[in-house]
């Protein structure tokens, strides 16, 4: 007998299961109480328990479907006794949602007057995607995540439709396979010399260094959150970099705790003198083995003699980190309002007015 086509919202079962099924028919008999259910002349629900009898002499009951949503029917009897896990019953409910206009269509007929959404839910509002949500106890966030899914990644919707994967492991994937896309992308530009070279020299300097920690950059991974989501060059390609300062300069040299000793080296080679380290206090506790990280730090440096205004700037700011790599507001005006001259952020994330920016990644 032929299967509905709603009846497929819902995988067979596994192996296992099924074999316990026919186990159990074989040994006990067929449950007349649970008759398999017929719709326009197909099954609708109990295609397993109809395989099982298949060619054991086994006749089961049928009774025909008489209600009037087919769709509802065949969901509210499935999802909660199958053993699916939230992704899968999100994907289930991508698949309703054509059924459901499906049928609605059907009940509308040939009438204008009737709102298809309504007929589908009645008293629900929103999107189609929320009403099934709300109308299936399913998330309506991850319902449109999963119809994304089915759109754009077919193959990986089977995935998590089979129970392989679920929404948020494959939107990690996604994730990271998107972030070495980028990184692929700024290596190439760099390479081809694509980024544009700031021009002529600097009274000041602010540069964060892409320190290569040696871990590879994993966005959902707790502990390799101190990588890098960006090309990483090594200490010896940071000394390389030919500073454009002037005689009289003033560096900021951003750095971290595993950092800090390069960083001094690093300020030294480029010809800078040490004066002191800023401490900036992100207001939340970071990673780290022996001590949870708190702080980053920026070293100062001068060479010549740069004009300085500052008479009563301390070695500490506080302010609440945001996306990695991004520095605090609070350092930038402090170095407004006491450094003087043409001001350059070098491996710079964002444009700021006043300031000529260097970087890949600069929006």
């Amino acid at each position: 007998m032929e299967v509905h086509e709603i009846a497929n919202l819902f995988p067979m079962m596994d192996e296992v299961d099924f074999e316990n099924l026919v186990n159990d028919i074989t040994t006990n008999g067929y449950d007349e109480d649970r008759p398999i259910i017929l719709y326009e002349g197909k099954i609708l629900d109990g295609r397993n328990r109809y395989k099982a009898c298949q060619g054991r002499l086994i006749e089961p009951k049928f009774k025909e479907y008489t209600g009037k949503d087919p769709v509802g029917y065949v969901i509210s009897r499935n999802l909660n006794r199958r053993h699916l896990n939230a992704s899968q019953r999100d994907c289930i409910a991508v698949n309703a949602l054509p059924l459901f206009e499906a049928e609605a269509k059907k009940r509308q007929g040939m009438r204008t007057d009737l709102n298809i959404s309504a007929l589908m839910h009645k008293g629900s509002v929103g999107r189609s995607d929320e009403q099934v949500g709300m109308k299936y106890n399913v998330s309506g966030r991850y319902v449109a995540e999963a119809k994304r899914l089915k759109e754009q990644s077919p193959e990986k919707f089977e995935e998590v439709m089979k129970g392989e994967k679920n929404i948020a492991e494959v939107r990690k994937e996604e994730k990271i396979e998107a972030r070495k896309q980028k990184i692929a992308e700024q290596e190439a530009a760099i390479e081809k010399g694509n980024i544009q070279q700031p021009e002529g020299n600097f009274d000041v300097i602010v540069i964060d260094p892409p320190w290569d920690y040696q871990t590879p950059y994993n966005p959902d991974n707790f502990m390799g959150r101190t990588a890098n989501p960006y090309p990483v060059i090594t200490i010896e390609e940071v000394k390389a970099i030919q500073l454009p300062a002037k005689e009289n300069c003033v560096l900021w040299l951003w750095t971290t705790h595993s950092q800090i000793r390069r960083a001094w080296e690093i300020m030294e080679h480029w010809g800078f003198q040490y004066k002191a380290i800023l401490i900036w206090d992100k207001e939340s506790m970071g990673i780290g083995t022996w001590l949870r990280k708190q702080c980053e730090f920026c070293l100062m440096g001068i060479k010549g003699k740069p004009l300085w205004k500052g008479t009563g700037v301390r070695d500490i700011i506080r302010e609440q980190r945001t996306s990695h790599s991004t520095k605090p507001e609070t350092f930038y005006r402090m170095v407004e309002e006491n450094c003087v001259g043409r001001k350059l952020e070098y491996f710079a994330r964002k444009r700021r007015e006043g300031w000529e920016c260097y970087g890949d990644e600069v929006v």
